[in-house]
């Protein structure tokens, strides 16, 4: 039995084959950061394991308890970034608890399908995208000339402007992989043909419109019983032309809650926290990040869709707050300030009155600030 807290970055699980990734830089710079929202005694094992981080300057003064409050856990217990049956194998073989809700649940509702199926369930798929959503089984997934017609059926149904471009992506997968795109209506059959086998390991595959997007956001949770479902906070995600993500960027008031900013930023919470209450009944515990949408509809009006999908594990949206609170308590943070989590200064969207290095041999991430005036 272990004496210290061990935590397995395992980002990219939801993959069979992840451990590809561990040794790309950025993975290990993210995996590190996570890291750093545990004690600094806190030991990072399993494949690829990268070297402990070590907070820079006056961060290094909160280094002995974790970044949040929620992320409290006893010495002899193995934390996963994602909680899966490689996770609880590893913890069982080792003598550890595993401090993670069971693999199952987790599977259950981390699937792009559940999150769906809530939405539908309390109304909070907006008008403008009623009935454009299909939900497909692996057991559907087996010739690719069927789910090309199967596709065509559905999305023929659908309003001319969101026949015009759609995706086809994995139910359970990460970082946009694996996804296949549709024009007009249609889909390539030699492309879905290729996808299958991937699909098909991620428990199918949900067919939607590609949005118009004006802003991408999320809503941290903590889920500590069937009724206690509580905000952490929300974000705005930064992202390139294309798409990738270049950081996260929020409002901080004078008391530390951390928000969007956005107009919709209530109605996002509200339905963060119903989405949460609907896993939390399917026995979910720990934290949890609500994926959501700023669009233009075909009326050019920005139209919240409150309801991606819920990843039901840590996520950078986490290790974002983590590191805003870790800065407050160091007092690098004073008062009420816009924050930005990220690699890239280009994705900042003001000048900025501080910039604060976040671990002390990787200058790449920085929490940067512009105070409020």
């Amino acid at each position: 039995m272990s004496d210290t807290l061990e935590l397995l970055a395992n980002l990219g699980a939801e993959e069979s084959d992840w451990t590809r990734m561990v040794s790309h830089p950025r993975v290990r710079t993210v995996a590190r950061l996570w890291a750093a929202l545990f004690p600094a005694d806190a030991r990072l094992v399993g494949p690829g394991a990268p070297e402990p981080p070590r907070l820079a300057g006056a961060l290094a003064h909160t280094q002995d308890e974790p970044a949040l409050a929620e992320l409290c856990f006893s010495p002899g217990a193995l934390v996963p970034w994602l909680s899966t049956i490689e996770a609880r194998s590893l913890a069982q073989e080792h003598g550890l608890t595993l401090a993670a809700c069971d693999p199952d649940i987790v599977r259950y509702v981390h699937d792009k399908a559940f999150a769906h199926h809530v939405a539908l369930e309390t109304g909070l798929i907006p008008e403008s995208l009623a009935d454009s959503t299909l939900v497909l089984h692996a057991s559907e997934l087996t010739s690719a000339r069927d789910v090309r017609a199967r596709i065509a059926q559905a999305v023929a149904l659908w309003p001319d402007a969101l026949r015009a471009r759609f995706t086809v992506k994995p139910r359970i997968g990460t970082s946009g992989r694996g996804r296949v795109s549709g024009v007009d209506g249609d889909v390539s059959e030699e492309r879905l043909a290729n996808a299958l086998p991937r699909l098909r390991a991620a428990g199918g595959a949900i067919v939607e419109p590609w949005l118009d997007r004006v802003a991408d956001v999320s809503a941290q949770l903590h889920i500590a019983s069937a009724t206690d479902v509580r905000v952490l906070g929300t974000l705005r995600q930064l992202t390139s032309e294309h798409g990738a993500p270049l950081g996260h960027a929020g409002e901080i008031g004078c008391s530390g809650h951390v928000s969007s900013g956005l107009d919709c930023d209530e109605a996002l919470r509200v339905a963060a926290s119903l989405l949460g209450l609907a896993a939390a009944q399917q026995g979910f515990r720990g934290v949890c990040g609500v994926d959501a949408l700023l669009f233009r509809n075909v009326h050019g009006h920005a139209t919240l869709r409150p309801v991606v999908e819920l990843n039901a594990r840590f996520t950078m949206g986490t290790v974002a707050l983590g590191h805003v609170a870790r800065a407050r308590r160091a007092g690098l943070v004073e008062g009420a300030a816009t924050v930005h989590v990220g690699a890239i200064a280009s994705a900042w969207e003001c000048a900025y009155d501080r910039e604060i290095p976040l671990l002390e041999d990787d200058r790449s991430v920085l929490l940067r600030v512009a105070l409020a005036t």
